[in-house]
């Protein structure tokens, strides 16, 4: 009777999170997965025909997902993305980001990468590293919700991702895409020449991850 009222008292105090029974701990693959960003010009601007368009894809990057396909409200994802790993037009990317076939030198790939890794842009010294971390997840039939907060540049904000996912206890996969804007976390556009070359605000970020339990 004494052990039967202590599960009971336990079950009772532990977090709901530890009495999930049907979750299923993945861990996502980056080098079977893509994450990239689109960043488009400003074709409003003077030298907009000088300026390219970019995907800046990330490597090197983390992530877990726990999840149950027959209750989605128990899901937690975590990816954590360093700086570092973000490459400038990585071969197959453009096509991936619906981008012109034209090839960026290597020399210019590294001034946009110093570009975007300054103070005034991502402040990759200060901030090392850009991380998701979901909230809610809902949804039914493969198309799902997955809110979260995602934290850029030392400032954290509520994101929301319209997501694709399928799972069968082995293995995981998710696709989507969302845009947001760069302001939002203190991130103006980037310019140059006193304005004639300039990225525009809103960023489109492209999901589609892989990874196995």
């Amino acid at each position: 009777m004494r052990a039967t009222i202590a599960l009971i008292a336990a079950l009772s105090a532990a977090p709901a999170w530890a009495q999930d029974t049907g979750a299923v701990a993945y861990t996502l693959n980056a080098a079977a997965s893509t994450l990239f960003v689109v960043v488009k010009k400003d074709p409003n601007t003077l030298g907009a025909a000088m300026a390219h368009d970019h995907a800046i894809a990330a490597s090197g990057w983390t992530g877990q997902v726990h999840w149950n396909a027959a209750n989605p409200a128990e899901c937690k994802v975590n990816i954590t993305v360093p700086i570092t790993g973000l490459q400038v037009d990585p071969p197959g990317y453009r096509a991936k980001a619906g981008l012109n076939a034209q090839e960026v030198s290597a020399g210019d790939k590294a001034t946009i990468a110093d570009n975007f890794r300054g103070t005034n842009q991502l402040n990759a010294s200060a901030f090392p590293t850009v991380q998701f971390t979901s909230t809610a997840c809902s949804g039914t039939g493969g198309k799902y919700e997955v809110a979260g907060t995602m934290s850029l540049r030392g400032k954290s904000r509520p994101t929301k991702l319209a997501m694709s996912i399928s799972a069968d206890g082995s293995t995981f996969k998710a696709s989507g895409r969302f845009d947001a804007k760069g302001s939002d976390w203190g991130m103006a556009p980037f310019s140059a020449a006193f304005g004639a070359v300039k990225n525009l605000d809103t960023l489109t970020f492209v999901i589609d991850v892989v990874g196995a339990r």
